[in-house]
């Protein structure tokens, strides 16, 4: 005799079918999260090495992404590190 556990939301109330985390529907986000790729990142890098601050910018501009995930999509030590360099403060998309 297995019982399966409730999940609950945000308040510790339990979810009911058809409701999210969130709450009610109408609480809930339809669209998801933009999420920065790799072809993304490369875009923004075709002209040349570009300061943090105007690379985070760009990538905001082309993706949709919040500011502070451009950031973390530029972070030298975050998913995407192996592919940029720092040149003096300017970054730059490794080929």
């Amino acid at each position: 005799m297995t019982q399966e556990a409730v999940q609950l939301n945000w308040a510790g109330i339990p979810i009911k079918k058809h409701e999210g985390y969130g709450g009610r529907p109408e609480h809930i986000p339809e669209e998801r999260p933009t999420v920065v790729t790799e072809t993304a990142l490369a875009a923004i890098f075709e002209n040349g090495s570009l300061p943090r601050a105007e690379a985070a910018k760009q990538l905001q501009v082309s993706t949709g992404a919040s500011r502070a995930t451009c950031y973390r999509a530029l972070d030298l030590k975050g998913c995407f590190g192996k592919r940029l360099k720092d040149e003096n403060g300017m970054l730059a998309w490794r080929r």
